[in-house]
């Protein structure tokens, strides 16, 4: 059963970028990151508290990479691009041709479902390029997603491109779109909720997306992982956003999330 969490309205104006001192807890999971660079905000909602590593980092603005897909799919629902989560959509295969380093889950047709679930790069590019340069600016900008920057190419802003976020405004999105405070319908927040559900355990649901690439635009030398979400569990939602830096994507891959898990359950939050 899905919690109905009602989130006050004072939380779902905006995350503040200057915290109450009393509402932070500054955390130390240096050895969750294993010498790793990275931060991680997890925030309880009901009591409006925040628990953070490396607060400097956490209101310091990356690309968001895949953790994109989350307002792309709302935009896509909204804008009726798809009309709803199990359609099958189909790209432009001569302008986003199959490469050799794709996922094999990426090949075939895909229904958004599908598409956020293996994470498919160009499902995302060929619906942020139908829904078009003046439309997508608008959403981003009304979503209040980082930066709110596409300069740097309609269907490639948020891969290493202009469009930057912290993880704390990770956790400010995360919290007024779980309480369909965005400016959308509530289906296309419901259906999105869907999709993003990632586990079931004992009393809680865990919904999140993974985002990550290398190499860096600023530093060719460094690969970026996220993992944004939120659990839902005796009427209350804890929202996590956690990046991390390697030398490599691989380095990282699996990390980002076990991390993530591993905090999460040093808070109790999940077993």
């Amino acid at each position: 059963m899905r919690i109905m969490l009602t989130i006050p309205v004072f939380l779902l104006a905006a995350v503040p970028m200057a915290f109450p001192e009393e509402n932070v807890m500054e955390m130390d999971f240096s050895d969750l990151f294993e010498k790793h660079e990275g931060t991680v905000v997890v925030y309880d909602a009901t009591a409006d508290r925040y628990f953070v590593h490396n607060r400097k980092r956490s209101e310091t603005r990356f690309t968001p990479f895949s953790t994109f897909k989350i307002p792309n799919s709302l935009i896509a629902l909204e804008t009726g691009i798809l009309k709803d989560t199990d359609t099958e959509f189909f790209w432009d295969t001569t302008k986003y041709p199959p490469e050799e380093w794709w996922p094999q889950q990426w090949n075939g047709t895909h229904t958004m479902r599908t598409a956020i679930t293996y994470s498919v790069v160009p499902f995302y590019r060929e619906i942020a390029t139908r829904v078009g340069g003046k439309r997508m600016k608008a959403y981003v900008t009304k979503f209040r997603y980082g930066n709110a920057d596409i300069s740097s190419g309609n269907d490639n802003f948020w891969l290493n491109g202009s469009l930057a976020i912290s993880a704390w405004e990770q956790i400010d999105f995360l919290v007024r779109f779980y309480g369909n405070a965005l400016g959308v319908g509530k289906e296309t927040t419901k259906a999105v909720k869907d999709i993003l559900v990632q586990e079931k355990g004992s009393g809680y649901t865990l919904s999140a997306k993974t985002g990550g690439g290398s190499p860096l635009k600023d530093r060719p030398d460094r690969a970026l992982g996220w993992y944004v979400g939120y659990v839902e569990k005796e009427k209350n939602v804890w929202f996590f956003a956690l990046n991390i830096e390697g030398n490599n994507f691989a380095d990282i891959k699996d990390l980002r999330i076990d991390v993530t898990r591993q905090v999460l359950k040093r808070l109790k939050i999940i077993e």
